[in-house]
């Protein structure tokens, strides 16, 4: 696949391809400071997603048109998630919330409340582990990607 456009080495889509295909379909989950970015962040630890500092019970929105496919009990590293997946290949995760307010299986749009901000998952200042996840063949597992530039600034 090396040399199609919009597809790296691995003939997953480069960055810029996959702002391309994300345009306009993605929201804030919630509006706050970034505590931690997507990526390696030293000492083998990695990010999925970013981590946004908020107010605890603050109301989590969702990112994008889907239906719910977890929304359940504590989770180790992960407190209290969301996971809703919104179809072409996109998944979005919610997590170290407080409480949520849907159900598995339930349609959401986007901005609707899914829950509220929390510490749950033994971080030490309430926030949201927020992951954007794709796959280009549904076959496959997503992949996590950096959220930031799939984010209106």
């Amino acid at each position: 696949m090396q040399g199609q456009a919009g597809l790296g080495d691995d003939g997953f889509p480069t960055a810029t391809e996959l702002a391309r295909r994300a345009a306009g379909r993605f929201a804030w989950p919630v509006r706050g400071d970034i505590l931690t970015r997507f990526g390696i962040m030293g000492s083998g630890l990695r990010s999925d997603g970013i981590n946004i500092a908020a107010d605890t019970d603050t109301e989590v929105r969702a990112s994008a048109a889907g239906q719910v496919a977890y929304a359940g009990d504590s989770l180790p590293g992960l407190g209290t998630p969301v996971v809703i997946v919104h179809g072409d290949g996109w998944v979005t995760a919610y997590s170290h919330l407080r409480s949520t307010n849907v159900r598995m299986e339930q349609r959401v749009t986007q901005g609707q409340v899914i829950g509220s901000v929390g510490a749950s998952g033994g971080v030490s200042q309430p926030q949201v582990h927020f992951e954007i996840r794709y796959t280009p063949a549904p076959a496959e597992r997503p992949r996590p990607v950096d959220p930031l530039p799939l984010l209106p600034r």
